[in-house]
C-alpha cells in the first residue's frame, strides 16, 4: 500500500546547539562507511522510499477507517516531496508496518530503507550500526490525566511538580524514564528495588542528576506504572485508576483532542516536561541515502506545510530544541545501573 515551549533549559541545556545538516553516526570510533548509491538507484527506479513504521501509535501512525494516517504518516509524505525535488522524480513513501520493539533490528535485514517511527537517538542502537538525520520532530513526554467537565482532574497541571504523591503511568521506554529522572522524580517505595533501570529510588535520581550536572528539588511520586500497550494506558488514565500519565506529545495530543474513543475522557497538556528528538534512521553503510534524507529533513522543516501538520497532530506550537543527534547522544547517559552507583 502506498502512502504506501519555550526552551526547557534546566534539563539538558548543555546539549543545545544549532541544528546543522550533519549526520550523527551512532557508533563511536566506527570506520566511515563506503558510500553506496545502490539504495538510491533502487528508489529512483521504482519510485518508492520504503519506511519502517509501527502502525500502532494512535496519533503518530495508525489505521483509521482503512487508511493509514497520523503525524508521522503525513511527515513521511512531506519528506518524500522533498526527496522528489532532489532526485527529479516523484517518490512516494511505502510504509512497511513493523512492531516497534524490533524496528531497528529489522532495518538491518533490509526490509525497508529507513525508519521514521518515533526513534530517539540512543546508545542501545549502536550495535546495529545506524546513522541519524537531524531531528524531524522536536518533542518530549507531556503530562495527561482524566478529563472531567473539560478540565484536568486530580489537580494535575502541565508542571511535573503536580505529580507529587500521585500514581502515574508511562510507556515502558528508557527515554521517558530519563526525562522523569532529569525532572527530579523518584518513588519512595522503590528504595529496596534491584531493577534500577526501571525503578526510581531516590539515590538513583540523585545520582543521575549529579552526573548530568543538574541541581534541583526532587519530586516524590507514589508510584510509576510502566506499561507496553498504549490502549491499556489510555484506559487507566480515563478510568481514574491512575492519577496521571506521562506520554509522548506526538501520541497523546491527537488521542486527547480528536480520538473518538478517548477525547473528552483524557486531558493532555501541550508542553513536554523535557525534550527529546525524533530522527530518521538509516543503516550506516547507506551513506548517500542518509545524506539525502538529512537534506530533505532540513528543507522539510522550512516548508510551510510542516508547521500545519505539527499543529494539527502535535499541539498548538512547533518546538525547537536545537539539538543535534550527536550532541543529544553525548549528553544523554544510559539509565543508571548498579555498577554506576557503586563507583560513586
Amino acid at each position: 500500500m502506498h502512502f504506501r515551549f519555550p526552551t526547557i533549559s534546566i534539563l539538558i541545556s548543555s546539549a543545545i546547539l544549532v541544528i546543522t545538516g550533519c549526520l550523527a553516526p551512532s557508533m563511536a570510533g566506527a570506520e566511515e562507511p563506503v558510500p553506496s548509491s545502490d539504495v538510491i538507484n533502487r528508489i529512483k527506479s521504482d519510485g518508492n522510499l520504503r519506511l519502517g513504521m509501527y502502525l500502532g501509535f494512535e496519533g503518530l501512525s495508525f489505521r483509521e477507517r482503512g487508511k493509514v494516517v497520523g503525524l508521522e504518516v503525513e511527515l513521511a509524505r512531506l519528506l518524500c516531496e522533498e526527496v522528489s525535488v532532489e532526485l527529479g522524480k516523484r517518490i512516494e513513501p511505502e510504509i512497511v508496518n513493523q512492531e516497534w520493539s524490533q524496528i531497528i533490528k529489522v532495518l538491518r535485514d533490509e526490509k525497508y530503507d529507513a525508519v521514521l517511527s518515533a526513534v530517539i537517538p540512543n546508545p542501545m542502537y549502536d550495535r546495529y550500526q545506524v546513522r541519524y538525520t537531524q531531528s524531524y520532530l522536536d518533542t518530549g513526554p507531556a503530562i495527561c490525566c482524566r478529563e472531567v467537565d473539560g478540565k484536568p482532574a486530580n489537580n494535575i497541571s502541565a508542571s511535573v511538580e503536580s505529580l507529587a504523591d500521585k500514581r502515574i503511568v508511562v510507556i515502558n521506554d528508557p527515554a521517558v524514564r530519563r526525562v522523569l529522572r532529569l525532572s527530579g522524580v523518584y518513588v519512595p517505595g522503590d528504595e529496596q528495588a534491584t531493577d534500577l533501570e526501571r525503578k526510581f529510588p531516590k539515590e538513583v535520581t540523585e545520582s543521575y542528576l549529579r552526573q548530568m550536572g543538574i541541581s534541583k528539588p526532587l519530586i516524590a511520586v507514589r508510584e510509576i506504572v510502566q506499561i507496553d500497550e498504549m490502549p491499556i494506558i489510555y484506559d487507566m488514565i480515563s478510568s481514574g485508576s491512575v492519577d496521571a500519565g506521562v506520554i509522548d506529545l506526538g501520541i497523546i495530543w491527537w488521542v486527547s483532542a480528536t480520538s473518538p474513543r478517548w477525547s473528552r475522557k483524557i486531558f493532555a497538556f501541550d508542553e513536554p516536561i523535557g525534550p527529546y528528538i525524533y530522527s530518521v534512521t538509516t543503516r550506516s553503510e547507506d551513506l548517500e541515502l542518509g545524506e539525502l534524507l538529512n537534506r530533505a529533513v532540513e528543507r522539510m522543516l522550512r516548508n510551510p506545510k510542516y508547521a500545519e501538520i505539527c499543529q494539527r497532530w502535535h499541539g498548538n506550537r512547533v518546538f525547537q530544541w536545537n539539538l543535534k543527534p550527536e550532541s543529544f547522544l553525548e549528553n544523554v547517559k544510559p539509565d543508571v545501573s548498579s555498577s554506576e552507583l557503586s563507583q560513586e
